[in-house]
């Protein structure tokens, strides 16, 4: 999922300030607009949404989805599974193979229709044939039956644990629209018909530049609804946003670690969470290209050879976190147990071990957001005789097509937080069609996955941890740093924090602090 690969900070169109006060919002409201004074509360996001149909909107994007698309079951920043538009929900059985959703009653999307049982089905079944970034979570659905106006059995081929996670906000397929909207979906491009919060207020919208919401009338549980108006304000450059929040002319904005210590110096709110690791991808384990790589122990050099608090503390200060694990540090599958520490002598070792005491060349495929990364990698592999001959590429597309053409023995990566169970299919498991260019299998590895998919929550936690053990003991990736998701914010609004499990923040959750 792209907007699960890439930094979300990456953006390069800068957007003037004044735009903001041709949006509506002047020097007239400044801190305390949208703290309860005038109800309004103007937020900066580096995003326009590339569409607001819930089935085809980018994750980098959810701002704009979780305002007015209130989640079947909610995932909180804390962690935990909340009712939202289901009340209830649970397996059938054992295995993870069959799964039911109570749905509340008398509950109304914004344009009025009811939430039933057909409507969630056929939701699911749009999500499906959609072609959005949800649609291959929902590919194991076998069937759905509406036994009851308010309950949805689903029945899957194969067992897959996450469901009630993929019913949330975080993987969108929790964000239910309105029936008479899915027999013309090509009105839910922009507009909303949600069941949440807010609803999208057209005619107070400029696409591109601002999105206007306002509360939903129709709404369960209008004591939530924080603000008489959400403006969500178009701003790329993270300069110019911070300027826009130091001012006052918004209160809230997804900043960028390269000027969190200007946001903290300036009295705001910093929020952040490591959401990316970023390294490499020792993709041609086989060593089908690289012969070296094909060696257990020269990944494993690889990894000994990198100081990773180094880096992590040069490029990204105190918003980074060192890491040689693909989990991030308190998600799914992370384990505080530590397999490398910074140890050239010991992986000049390793590579005389297995034949390479003169070291060898790796060519290695980079992405331009990764470079400073790659490059500092490429410094400390150089210090135990590694080579890398980088190629970089600067188009997303292009990076993920030469990812896949087996040319390149290794690959710059940064990827993004996710469960262990969404992760395989994209980047360890053989059936991976991007990630996973070689096709790489490990017999442990997937013997781990598949009692991981049929177990309880309990047992899978531990599944997942040994998964990610086994791939860090194989070598698969040098994971180096974590970059985070940022939020700055007025001291005036309460409730913004970046967690482990909401990374870009959950606008619903934001009210005044006074």
């Amino acid at each position: 999922m792209i907007s699960k690969l890439f930094s979300r900070t990456a953006a390069t169109v800068a957007v003037c300030v004044g735009a903001l006060v041709a949006a509506g919002c002047s020097a007239g409201t400044t801190a305390d607009s949208g703290t309860g004074s005038t109800g309004v509360l103007n937020v900066g996001y580096p995003y326009a949404p590339n569409d607001l149909d819930p089935a085809k909107i980018n994750a980098a994007m959810e701002w704009y989805a979780d305002l007015a698309y209130d989640p079947l079951i909610y995932l909180a920043p804390n962690g935990r599974l909340q009712p939202r538009l289901a009340t209830s929900w649970g397996y059938v059985g054992a295995d993870n193979t069959q799964f039911d959703l109570r749905l509340r009653a008398n509950t109304e999307f914004s344009d009025g229709s009811p939430l039933t049982a057909a409507v969630v089905k056929s939701n699911i079944d749009y999500f499906r044939q959609a072609g959005g970034a949800t649609a291959p979570y929902l590919a194991p659905i076998q069937s759905i039956d509406t036994p009851d106006p308010l309950t949805v059995h689903i029945v899957l081929s194969q067992p897959d644990p996450l469901l009630p996670q993929i019913f949330t906000q975080e993987f969108q397929a929790g964000n239910v629209t309105s029936g008479p909207a899915l027999a013309a979906p090509q009105t839910m491009a922009t507009q909303t018909f949600g069941a949440g919060q807010y609803m999208l207020d057209t005619a107070a919208t400029v696409s591109g530049d601002h999105y206007t919401f306002v509360p939903n009338p129709h709404y369960w549980n209008k004591s939530a609804v924080h603000y008489s108006r959400i403006v969500v304000h178009v701003l790329a450059n993270p300069n110019t946003a911070l300027a826009a929040l130091k001012t006052g002319q918004v209160q809230v904005i997804q900043g960028d670690y390269s000027t969190a210590d200007s946001a903290s110096s300036a009295g705001l709110t910093v929020a952040s969470d490591p959401e990316v690791f970023q390294g490499l991808a020792l993709a041609d384990r086989s060593g089908t290209v690289v012969r070296a790589l094909g060696d257990v122990r020269v990944r494993q050099a690889l990894n000994y050879a990198v100081d990773r608090q180094k880096i992590s503390s040069a490029l990204l200060g105190r918003y980074g976190t060192p890491t040689e694990e693909i989990a991030m540090p308190g998600g799914d599958g992370y384990s505080a147990t530590h397999l490398y520490s910074y140890d050239p002598a010991k992986a000049k070792s390793l590579l005389a071990q297995a034949g390479y005491a003169n070291g060898f060349t790796l060519p290695v495929l980079n992405y331009e957001s990764f470079n400073t990364v790659t490059q500092a990698i490429a410094d400390e592999l150089k210090a135990v005789g590694v080579t890398l001959q980088l190629t970089n590429d600067s188009d997303p597309t292009q990076y993920l097509r030469d990812m896949d053409s087996q040319k390149y023995a290794a690959y710059a990566i940064g990827f993004g937080s996710q469960p262990i169970f969404v992760e395989g299919p994209q980047l360890f498991l053989p059936s991976a069609t991007q990630f996973n260019p070689f096709h790489s299998t490990d017999p442990q590895i997937q013997s781990l996955y598949n009692q991981a998919a049929a177990a309880a929550p309990a047992q899978r936690s531990t599944l997942d941890q040994q998964i990610v053990q086994r791939i860090d003991q194989q070598g698969w990736f040098v994971p180096v740093t974590t970059q985070p998701v940022v939020l700055f914010a007025k001291s005036t609004v309460a409730g913004v924090q970046a967690t482990a499990s909401t990374p870009s923040g959950d606008p619903v959750e934001w009210h005044s602090a006074s």
